[in-house]
């Protein structure tokens, strides 16, 4: 099962943008979010630990991280 582009909890939206990657090796972790008072739990990037790789299959390096989208991937 994954993730699909866009996910309804409870009236609140969360939705998927591209730049998608693909790691062979990464760390993910639950986070707790509480949606009208109910916790909820999804699963977030911890840590990446190998080789990842853009949409075009390029060697990328992203980031955790950022107050902006565009620094998401680095090369």
């Amino acid at each position: 099962m994954s993730l699909k582009i866009e996910q309804k909890l409870k009236n609140n939206f969360f939705t998927e943008e591209k730049p998608k990657v693909y790691a062979t090796g990464v760390f993910l972790v639950p986070m707790e979010v509480t949606i009208e008072g109910e916790k909820q739990y999804v699963w977030v990037v911890d840590e990446f630990n190998d080789d990842t790789y853009d949409e075009d299959g390029k060697i990328c390096s992203p980031a955790i991280c950022t107050t902006q989208k565009k620094n998401l991937i680095g090369y």
